[in-house]
């Protein structure tokens, strides 16, 4: 008896010095607003204005100008928002910097969500390391501290499940937004019809994070219906486009463009797409050079045949098109020609023509008919229509893949061979540091490399080579580099070595050496052969076709379904549908922005393919 007395003190005392414990500690839940931090913390029966001013370091009047809803006191079961007030401390040295924190400089489109599984990295991680950061609200070049010791260590379920708890717990000091973490699937459209709200309603509240569609994990903010004007906090609660009459509450649902009429989603000033039949058949024109003269072209039958395969998964989920296939053969007359056949007038969209010296007339007839025009594969550099549509990614938005690789406090070795890769060259040049090491291919290039070596920095090795033989050779000694230092037991410093799309193509290099030294290089497509979705897609194709598919086969995939996919279920509205990624496809995402006012959609997206020294490759 005596035993069971002891051990129920020893209970109810563990229970106390639990409950203190928690009385005395700050909370663990940060949230940001208007670039503020505020702790969320729940009230407990015991908590006063004073004990918590004494235990988060603030005020008791701030604590009360930050809840106006307290003005009757302090109640269990409250939440409140109380400031982060962080200790001064001296700065550390940037050497200090780069030994505990990598710099991740924020891309267009990135969201917290998809940096922190990038990095493997908890969501709250960055938020103690970043003072100020805002998960629901990025900005392009915003550099972001990202601790290397706790890189790998977060599930992506778990920063799936951190973001949804930072979302409720947004929500629970916010008072004039809820906020919605979007979910893998979701669609503007499927949002609106879940919380009745209008597409044009989310659009104004969230136009920055819809800048490039709709992301998985991004934080839209939701409006509470009849909000009065007011700003709280840093929250904006009016839209600027939504103008109340004098002691008017505006009514945000169902707002107006300030001419008063609902916005056209599908429309760039004066122009506008035509309205489509969304329960007819789409109509599609599929204008490629099939053959030229005598010749077949072999690479836009596969472009094609991809392109049936995507009509075929369409049809399984509804949508249907009715489809017109033209040989333009490379000839200008031949497209002007096809212009005036009948099928074209009645079309929803134009796929092709391939050529940029063939695409102005379709650009022409596709503005004056309302048509959107692809270009699948090429750059059409002289057309400024908001009629057309590149699918080759941006040259401006090259370099930045490649910048990330270079920036920082990295030792940069660029190795020259006889024939020097000149469209590579050009496109790293302004990227290299001054401090830049500069080699040419030779019998002594392993000692040279050698020599440069850092063992404190990252060792960027670029290799301008336009030949397989020289690339095989220039990678297998700096692959000896790392042998010899092994051999004599030196531990081997970091390697990373940025190559050219056209590795990918090489058939006689030894494929184990991109691994092992990391191999970096930038495409403007990349289908990943050990994605599921893509081994799926190969198995039906050599199925259908008996060949194994081409990168022109996925691209022709990747363009009918999107496309098509996207204008069936949107209409003339489809652009702003593109960037949602409602439709799987198989190569790396498709960012499409417009380059001027008036101007084309140019996809944003290049891959850069990342070789691991642990046998795997990650596209970023």
């Amino acid at each position: 008896m005596k035993k069971i007395v002891l051990l129920l003190c020893l209970a109810c005392t563990s229970f106390d010095f639990v409950a203190a414990q928690n009385a005395f500690s700050v909370s663990g839940n940060i949230v940001t607003i208007g670039g503020v931090g505020y702790y969320v913390h729940n009230v407990v029966q015991g908590d006063t204005f004073y004990s918590l001013s004494k235990r988060y370091g603030v005020d008791e009047a701030t604590i009360r100008e930050n809840n106006p809803h307290l003005a009757e006191g302090l109640k269990a079961g409250l939440v409140i928002k109380i400031p982060v007030v962080r200790a001064e401390s001296r700065p550390l040295s940037e050497r200090k910097m780069s030994r505990l924190f990598d710099t991740h400089v924020v891309n267009q489109g990135e969201t917290a969500y998809s940096i922190s599984r990038r990095y493997g990295i908890s969501l709250q991680t960055l938020i103690e390391d970043n003072p100020g950061f805002d998960p629901a609200h990025l900005s392009i070049g915003q550099k972001i501290n990202v601790r290397i010791k706790s890189q790998g260590q977060t599930h992506p379920e778990q920063i799936k499940e951190e973001i949804a708890q930072y979302t409720e717990n947004l929500n629970s000091v916010s008072t004039h937004f809820t906020h919605h973490a979007v979910k893998q699937g979701e669609t503007l459209y499927s949002l609106s019809r879940s919380l009745n709200i209008p597409v044009d309603t989310l659009a104004k509240y969230n136009a920055e994070e819809l800048k490039d569609g709709l992301k998985m994990g991004s934080i839209l903010r939701i409006p509470i219906k009849d909000t009065v004007a007011q700003s709280v906090a840093g929250e904006i609660v009016q839209p600027s486009a939504v103008t109340p009459g004098p002691g008017e509450i505006p009514s945000v649902y169902g707002a107006q463009d300030v001419n008063g009429t609902e916005p056209t989603w599908g429309s760039t000033g004066s122009f506008r797409f035509k309205q489509m039949d969304q329960t007819a058949p789409l109509n599609v024109a599929v204008l490629l050079p099939l053959q030229v003269e005598s010749s077949a072209n072999p690479q836009f039958l596969e472009f094609y045949q991809g392109f049936l395969l995507a009509l075929g998964e369409l049809k399984g989920i509804g949508v249907s098109a009715q489809v017109d296939v033209f040989n333009t053969g490379r000839s200008e007359a031949e497209v002007e020609t096809i212009l005036r056949d009948p099928a074209l007038r009645k079309a929803d969209l134009i796929i092709g023509p391939v050529y940029d010296d063939c695409f102005a007339p379709a650009a022409r007839f596709a503005e004056s008919n309302g048509i959107p025009v692809v270009s699948p594969l090429g750059s059409i550099d002289g057309i400024e229509t908001p009629a057309a549509f590149q699918v080759f990614p941006a040259s401006s938005t090259k370099n930045e893949k490649l910048r990330e690789e270079l920036s920082g406090d990295k030792n940069v070795i660029v190795i020259s061979a006889s024939s020097v890769d000149q469209e590579l060259k050009r496109e790293i040049e302004p990227l290299l540091p001054s401090s830049v090491h500069r080699i040419n291919h030779s019998s002594r290039l392993a000692a040279e490399v050698e020599k440069l070596l850092s063992g404190d920095k990252e060792n960027i090795l670029v290799v301008l080579s336009s030949s397989e033989i020289a690339t095989d050779e220039i990678l297998a000694r700096i692959s000896s580099v790392q042998n010899n230092l092994m051999a004599r037991s030196i531990k081997s410093p970091v390697i990373k070595v940025i190559g050219s799309s056209k590795w990918a193509r090489y058939q006689n290099v030894d494929r184990s050496l991109y691994f092992k030294l990391n191999v970096r290089y930038v495409t403007s497509y990349h289908a990943d052969r050990g994605n599921a979705r893509v081994q799926n897609f190969d198995r039906r194709y050599v199925s259908e076709f008996g060949s194994l598919p081409s990168q022109y086969a996925y691209r022709g995939y990747d363009v009918g379904k999107l496309f098509i996919g996207s204008i069936k279920l949107h209409g003339s509205q489809f652009v702003s549908y593109l960037n949602d990624d409602e439709l799987p496809l198989l190569q790396v995402p498709y960012r499409f922005g417009q380059g001027a006012s008036s101007g084309k959609f140019i996809n944003q997206e290049w891959a850069k393919v990342c070789y691991n020294d642990n046998y795997t490759i990650d596209v970023k």
